[in-house]
C-alpha cells in the first residue's frame, strides 16, 4: 500500500497557517514520520518556534508554561505517547485548568493499518475519554483551519485540553 502523497503538503500549510492565525508562537514536539512531516512546515514558518524535547510529557510541561505566561502554544506528538502522558495530563493540565492544544498522529486507525500501530489506535479514543479530554478528528481540506481556531477557543475558554487527531492523509 503506497500511501497518501505527502511531497505537496498542502494539508500541513494549512494547519500551520491556522496555528499561526490562532496566535501560536511555539511548538513544542517529539517527531514521528507524520509529525516530521507536519514540522518540517512549522520550522518554515516565521512566526512559530519549533522546540524538540525528550519525553512528550516534557513537551505537553513545556506548552502549560508558554500558555501560563499568557503566550500560546501547541504540542505536536504521536498517539504512542500521548498514551503515556496520563499522569500530567490529570496532575498539571486538568487539575492547574490550563488550556492546551494537542496536534496528534493518529497512528493505528482505520487510515493507518500497519500493524503495529492498530493497538495504539484502537486505544487512543477511549483512553481520551477516560481521561475527560475532549478531542476531535481532523476534518478534510480547508475544515481543519476552523477546527483548531475553535480548539484553541474551547480550550482557553474551558480551560481544558483538546486533542486534535490528524492522519497522514491530512498533511497531503
Amino acid at each position: 500500500m503506497a500511501g497518501p502523497d505527502v511531497t505537496t503538503r498542502a494539508g500541513a500549510r494549512r494547519i500551520v497557517e491556522a496555528l499561526e492565525d490562532a496566535g501560536v508562537t511555539i511548538i513544542t514536539t517529539l517527531p514521528d514520520t507524520w509529525i516530521g512531516w507536519l514540522a518540517e512546515e512549522m520550522r518554515r514558518s516565521a512566526r512559530l518556534r519549533v522546540v524538540d524535547v525528550a519525553s512528550e510529557e516534557e513537551a505537553i510541561a513545556i506548552a502549560c508554561g508558554v500558555n501560563l505566561t499568557g503566550a500560546r502554544a501547541a504540542v505536536a506528538i504521536q498517539n504512542a505517547g500521548l498514551l503515556n502522558c496520563g499522569a500530567i495530563v490529570a496532575s498539571l493540565v486538568q487539575l492547574y485548568r490550563i488550556p492546551c492544544v494537542l496536534i496528534v498522529s493518529y497512528r493505528g486507525n482505520e487510515r493507518d493499518p500497519v500493524y503495529y500501530h492498530v493497538p495504539k489506535g484502537r486505544m487512543t479514543e477511549p483512553t481520551l475519554q477516560a481521561w475527560g479530554v475532549r478531542h476531535a478528528r481532523a476534518r478534510a481540506g480547508e475544515a481543519v483551519t476552523a477546527q483548531i481556531a475553535e480548539a484553541y477557543v474551547w480550550a482557553d475558554e474551558e480551560r481544558a485540553p483538546f486533542a486534535l487527531l490528524f492522519s497522514a492523509e491530512d498533511l497531503a
